[in-house]
């Protein structure tokens, strides 16, 4: 017997259970009529705590197989973020011993540098290199 989508039972959210009710659901919001506002609400909050429950379960560290995923998008990620890092400016090793008298090359390459990260979603790289970090760190390293 498969175990509740909400993962009440306690031991592993059965995701392909999640994934019918999921679609159980969106036929009924299919059939409801536009003005039955109650029992849509009422199926609208079970979608949301559905999508809850599997992305707790798609990153349950614990999980051999998402910890097998989550390590693996973390080494691409680290790859992209050091591919990031090449295209950056060096601002010392461009400019040598001119950097110091050379205030413009300087605050130029500092800007290139911020419009490198920018384009390249440093931040949002780095948050998720962090979470995924995190998630490893609290499912045993």
């Amino acid at each position: 017997m498969p175990e509740p989508a909400d993962g009440t039972a306690g031991s592993r959210i059965d995701l392909d259970e999640v994934v019918r009710e999921l679609a159980a659901i969106a036929a009924r919001l299919d059939g409801l009529a536009s003005d039955d506002l109650a029992a849509r609400a009422v199926l609208e909050e079970r979608r949301r705590e559905l999508h809850r429950t599997a992305r707790e379960a798609a990153s349950d560290p614990s999980d051999p197989a998402v910890r097998a995923r989550l390590v693996e998008e973390l080494e691409v990620l680290r790859r992209r973020w050091l591919d990031l890092q090449r295209d950056r400016i060096d601002v010392v090793k461009q400019a040598g011993d001119l950097a110091a008298g050379n205030f413009g090359f300087t605050a130029d390459a500092v800007r290139l540098n911020r419009a490198i990260d920018e384009a390249g979603g440093r931040a949002a790289l780095e948050a998720r290199i962090r979470r995924l970090r995190e998630l490893l760190e609290e499912g045993g390293g």
